[in-house]
């Protein structure tokens, strides 16, 4: 049995000489959208792919046994099926391998990264290490009527002048607290809560007809609900890169863990070509990519032009 994986063109192949079907169960729900770019899975019925994995179904960890970077890429593995808490580190993996893959087909995926688009029909990058407040500025966003494009890992083209959204992930997760911290109220139901009490929002079909957006501008963001007001810096120099160097290859170099350990899937075609990518959004967004400290909501408010 064989599957086939599609996001943005990037196609994965997942062949077992076992029933698949659990894996296919396991990668059609909302958890693996949380982390994987919008995607398609179906019976494989022929055609190119991108990668290859031999997944032999096994009820002990993830083990990766073997693989071969190339115009196709190769792995060997042995997993359960994916699963919610319980088996996480295959839709980790999926997302590693899928990171290789849009990166050949010249796309750069970056994790953290969220996006939501402006009164002007433009859209905001915002970059933000874990806890920093993304998802929270992407909850009041929605609450105050603008639209979310992406939720964790966002794919953008580099033009000639701008980079454009063209997708990522589609599901929110929202603390309530940003909620009742900020006096907020969301007009769209949510589709399930976590274990731990945040809201799973799922925008797909708010988004898709929206995409691509031109990135107006780029925000490294430091939030927290115990502070006031917000304060921004250009970030210039060798920071600029430095900063983007990592949100743009903390996945294909492995530096986004998961069990036993990741593995290393750039080379050094690749890196040229993220330095590349990297080093032209250096400067088409030169005086448009700023650090911001201060409340989830006046973050939101400086962003968006408001005072």
């Amino acid at each position: 049995m064989a599957l086939i994986i599609n996001s943005y063109g990037a196609r994965v192949l997942i062949e077992s000489s076992s029933d698949l079907s659990s894996v296919a169960g396991g990668l059609k729900n909302l958890f693996a959208r949380r982390y994987i770019p919008a995607f398609t899975i179906s019976e494989y019925s022929g055609g190119y792919y991108d990668a290859r994995i031999n997944w032999n179904l096994s009820l002990r960890e993830f083990k990766i046994h073997s693989y071969t970077l190339g115009d196709v890429d190769e792995f060997k593995v042995t997993s359960p099926p994916p699963e919610p808490y319980v088996h996480e580190s295959p839709y980790f993996f999926i997302l590693q391998v899928s990171s290789r893959q849009y990166l050949k087909k010249g796309y750069l995926m970056l994790t953290d990264a969220v996006t939501f688009a402006d009164d002007g029909g433009d859209a905001h990058l915002i970059l933000g290490y874990p806890h920093g407040g993304k998802s929270s500025l992407l909850t009041i966003a929605l609450a105050k009527g603008y639209i979310p494009l992406t939720t964790e890992n966002t794919l953008v083209r580099i033009g000639n002048e701008c980079i454009e959204v063209i997708g990522g992930t589609d599901v929110l997760i929202s603390d309530p607290h940003t909620l009742n911290k900020y006096n907020l109220n969301l007009k769209l139901k949510h589709d399930g809560v976590t274990r731990h009490g945040y809201l799973i929002i799922d925008l797909s079909k708010k988004v898709k007809s929206l995409l691509p957006v031109r990135i107006n501008s780029i925000y490294l963001v430091h939030c927290s609900y115990s502070s006031a007001g917000a304060s921004r810096k250009l970030v210039k120099g060798r920071k600029v890169m430095k900063t983007l160097w990592y949100f743009a290859t903390s996945v294909i170099r492995g530096l986004d863990y998961y069990d036993p350990h990741p593995i290393y899937l750039s080379d050094e075609k690749l890196d040229e070509l993220q330095k590349k990518y990297l080093v032209r959004i250096s400067g088409m967004y030169e005086g448009k990519f700023y650090e911001i400290f201060g409340s989830h909501l006046e973050v939101f408010n400086d962003i968006i032009g408001r005072n």
